[in-house]
């Protein structure tokens, strides 16, 4: 998910499917950002702050969930946040 491709971040989304031993593209997400965290909690995938194309640090957070893609969430991080950890407790 995102990430740097040595010039720019990006929004792109990868999915490895072991039944076929492949990647695939999947949906991009909303904004592009690198250097950002990434949870799973409630069936959701979370993406918290990172570093956005101007390498300005994010506190936004991007949620996906299968039935309706990426979503910019109404959450915040606890202040822009990059290059750090997250964990569900």
């Amino acid at each position: 998910m995102g990430g740097c491709n040595g010039t720019s971040m990006v929004s792109t989304v990868e999915v490895f499917d072991p039944r076929i031993g492949s990647w695939m593209a999947e949906e991009s997400m909303k904004d592009p950002r690198g250097f950002f965290a990434a949870i799973v909690s409630g069936g959701k995938i979370y993406v918290i702050g990172g570093l956005d194309h101007n390498s300005t640090i994010l506190e936004t957070i991007e949620s996906y969930d299968e039935g309706s893609g990426w979503q910019v969430t109404n959450l915040k991080a606890v202040g822009k946040r990059g290059f750090f950890s997250a964990l569900v407790l």
